[in-house]
């Protein structure tokens, strides 16, 4: 089983253009939005996925073997291409999830709750390594982030948060990171890493296990364990069978730091309930 674990870094404020990145990559966004709506109906005919982002990219971006026929990149001078691929992918999810509530609003044959079409959103752009995000110096709370200043796509040393980074060297030391993608929470920015982690089952029969309920409280959950045979809801409680008595309670603790970041605490008998 595959478990995926997240962490956010708080970004310490400092004088780095982050709201100005955010800015441009959701006006880009919404701008692509716009253009795919128009020329929805070409490229829904196009069945293959990757067929239909190349014939979406070519449709904006200027190369040395094709004139896009949209002026994204006069709009957009200079945008680094991964960053402009993740505006493509999330505007072409906007408009095919806008247009199949649409077909089925329309063969229902309703007359209220037509589904709306919007270019805005909010979306957050993922820093990709090498060309986006690079490292800091080992040992130092600190990374280097490609920002937009305003007039160019530049380099930027950013402060990270010593707390967060002491944890994450001393939990996750020497385990590849995905790419950091940006958060912004109580008008507060940090960098979201994730980890994948490939955990073994227990072989045990089930009617041979100890029961235990998990409660999964209504709070915004960032790491979730991600398994094949089991779906959980948020908000609601899951009890293994057969129900037998529960020799402990494990649940994740109410509170939660500003990054969303929780504390797994599990319940004994005798009602002690250390960290895990």
């Amino acid at each position: 089983m595959q478990t995926v674990s997240s962490y956010g870094v708080e970004i310490r404020k400092q004088n780095i253009p982050i709201r100005q990145t955010l800015e441009i990559y959701r006006q880009a966004v919404s701008y692509l939005t716009e253009i795919y709506e128009q020329v929805w109906a070409e490229l829904k005919m196009i069945p293959e996925a990757k067929k239909r982002f190349n014939v979406a990219e070519h449709l904006i971006h200027t190369t040395k073997k094709n004139h896009a026929h949209f002026d994204f990149d006069i709009r957009f001078p200079k945008m680094p291409s991964y960053l402009r691929r993740a505006a493509i992918q999330h505007a072409l999810g906007s408009v095919s999830s806008y247009e199949s509530r649409m077909e089925q609003w329309e063969a229902a044959g309703e007359l209220s709750g037509k589904p709306n079409f919007t270019c805005e959103n909010h979306a957050m752009p993922v820093f990709y390594r090498d060309v986006m995000y690079r490292e800091g110096t080992e040992g130092k709370d600190e990374a280097y982030l490609k920002l937009y200043d305003g007039h160019d796509w530049r380099w930027f040393r950013v402060c990270l948060s010593h707390t967060d980074m002491e944890y994450l060297r001393r939990n996750w030391y020497g385990k590849k990171a995905s790419a950091p993608a940006l958060e912004k929470r109580h008008h507060k920015y940090f960098l979201r890493f994730s980890y994948i982690e490939e955990v073994t089952l227990t072989q045990t029969p089930v009617r041979d296990r100890s029961s235990a309920v998990w409660i999964w409280e209504s709070i915004r959950m960032q790491s979730v364990p991600s398994c094949g045979q089991t779906e959980l809801s948020w908000g609601e409680s899951l009890l293994t069978s057969p129900v037998k008595k529960t020799v402990c309670t494990a649940h994740w603790d109410e509170s939660g730091d500003s990054r969303g970041n929780m504390d797994l605490r599990r319940q004994g008998k005798g009602g002690h309930t250390p960290d895990v």
